[in-house]
This record gives C-alpha cells, sequence and structure tokens, in this order.
C-alpha cells in the first residue's frame, strides 16, 4: 500500500487477485479495482469476499498477461498495476490441487484456467536431460542431473502423488530437515506448466502503457529467477524513458510481518512510477541499480 499509494476515485489493476487481500485493502481507500485471477476458485471466493464493495469491483477471469494485453490494446489506463507472484496460499492449502509436498493426491500444479498439461504430463512427456535442464533454470536445483533420473524412474514404477515425489527426490539427493530439498522441482514444474516466466515478461512489457503519468508499478516475486527479471524490465523502462523512477533496493518483509506471516520470507517487491506528463527523461532521474544483484 505504501507504494501504490492509492488516493480514493483512483482506478488500479490486481493482476493476481486470489482472495483479496490486496484488492479488499485498496477499496477500502476508496479505489475502483479490476481484479484478474485464471483460477476459478479463487474469484468465487473473492467475489464472495468483496460483495459489499459492489461496482468498484469488477473481476476478470484468464491470465494476467492476456488480459493485461487486452486492456492495453483498448487504450485502457490505470494509476497503479499490482502483481502478487507465485502460488497463493489458499492453493497450497488444497491438497487435491497437488501443490504440497505433502499432498497424497495427483501431481497437478495448475493454477487454472488456460493449463491442459499437469505435472504428471510434464514428467511423462519431458525426456531426462530436458527435465534437469528445466529443474536448473526454473527451480535453481543444483543437483538436476540426479533428480531428473529419480523422477523418470519414479514414474514407470507409478509414481503420482505430491508426497511420493518429494519421497523420490530426497532419497535422491538427502537434504536438511529445515528446508525439503523437494521444493525446488515442485517450484520448477509449476513455474513450466503454467508459463509464469512467460506470464511475467508479457506484463513487464505491457506495464508503461497500462499507467497513467504518475502511476505506480508494485510486482512481489518469491525467487531470484522472478525479481532479476523485474529487475532488469525496471531499469531497462527506465532508461528508455518510460518510467521515471524505480526502486533502488527491494524490499523485504519486517520483523513484524515475519512474525504474523512467515510465507512472506522470500518475498522481494520492486516499485517504478510512471512519468508525469512534465518530466524529464529517465535518464536523468532513474535511480541507481543497487540492491539485489543477478546471483
Amino acid at each position: 500500500m505504501e507504494h501504490l499509494a492509492p488516493v480514493a476515485g483512483e482506478r488500479m489493476l490486481d493482476c493476481t487477485l486470489g482472495y483479496g487481500g490486496h484488492s479488499e485493502s485498496l477499496l477500502e481507500r476508496g479505489v475502483e479495482v479490476f481484479g484478474i485471477d485464471r483460477d476459478p476458485a479463487a474469484r468465487a471466493l473473492a467475489a464472495q469476499r468483496l460483495e459489499r464493495f459492489g461496482d468498484a469491483l469488477v473481476l476478470h477471469d484468464g491470465t494476467y498477461a492476456g488480459v493485461a494485453e487486452g486492456l492495453l490494446e483498448r487504450s485502457e489506463h490505470f494509476d497503479g498495476v499490482l502483481a502478487d507472484l507465485g502460488v497463493s496460499s489458499m492453493q497450497l492449502d488444497e491438497p487435491e490441487r497437488g501443490f504440497s509436498i505433502r499432498s497424497d493426491h495427483d501431481l497437478d500444479l495448475r493454477m487454472g484456467d488456460g493449463c491442459k498439461e499437469t505435472a504428471l504430463d510434464l514428467l511423462d512427456r519431458l525426456s531426462e536431460n530436458d527435465l534437469a535442464d528445466l529443474l536448473w533454470y526454473y527451480g535453481e536445483e543444483r543437483r538436476s542431473r540426479q533428480v531428473a533420473p529419480a523422477l523418470k524412474r519414479a514414474r514407470e514404477d507409478g509414481m503420482r502423488t505430491g508426497r511420493e515425489m518429494a519421497a523420490v527426490i530426497r532419497a535422491a539427493i538427502g537434504g536438511s530437515q529445515r528446508r525439503h530439498p523437494a521444493l525446488r522441482s515442485f517450484q520448477a514444474l509449476r513455474i513450466a506448466i503454467n508459463d509464469e516466466v512467460g506470464q511475467l515478461e508479457r506484463l513487464l512489457a505491457a506495464i508503461p502503457g497500462l499507467l497513467r503519468p504518475g502511476g505506480r508499478a508494485v510486482i512481489i516475486t518469491f525467487h531470484s529467477l522472478e525479481d532479476r527479471l523485474v529487475k532488469r524490465a525496471f531499469k531497462a523502462h527506465a532508461h528508455a524513458g518510460t518510467l521515471a523512477q524505480v526502486s533502488k533496493k527491494v524490499v523485504t518483509a519486517t520483523k513484524s510481518e515475519l512474525a504474523a506471516n512467515r510465507r512472506s520470507a522470500p518475498a522481494k517487491l520492486r516499485w517504478a512510477v510512471a512519468p508525469h506528463e512534465a518530466t524529464a527523461p529517465a535518464e536523468a532521474q532513474a535511480e541507481p541499480d543497487e540492491g539485489l544483484g543477478d546471483g
């Protein structure tokens, strides 16, 4: 909310509606919200939760990149654009969705509309080498060449659930009890199935065109691959003059927030501001590229 700086009467785009927590905070401040979510269950719950705000909330189904590009084509503009990336707590807490390493349901990992292939389908389709590459790139799994053959063998032996996949990976590479070694591989499969990198790249390209003069953009990421994409895109827009300011450093959760919400620990927030009509070229105004490196 601090970096979106909502003002009553403004119009903002919530690209990742989820259960509606961010949208609720904006609506309570008198902002009109256009909310997007590809998950029909999330849209239904958010609509019920936010029903009291009436026409101030407009819901839209589909992927946020596809909807954002459609809004851009129609010359729709917003005072703020928000994206809170990754899997939602609601999806993690529904074992039948297959997002959890403790799920006894089939590995699915689809976030909602537009995803035809499940995690099991992807595991069956990819070769061992391609699977290892995917785990390395999307999950930053350093032992991907050990994990991939173990998963392929396990699928041949009938592995189907999240709990079974997690056990296979732990047996293949070990790992501490504090952070389960399967989490990186789950992340990689989920990102691939839902085209999360492609979605983010398309949104980042569209943001300057979606913002009104002086409009604000806030992106919350949960792993370094996403954060690097946001950092580089904001910096490129600043140099091109399509964004006037970008965050100097990544913003992370405070101690009090961590105490109240442990899932905020990996969150990294970056913000940007669109030029005002009388703004000088952004090369002279963009903030230095400090904070997280590319590693």
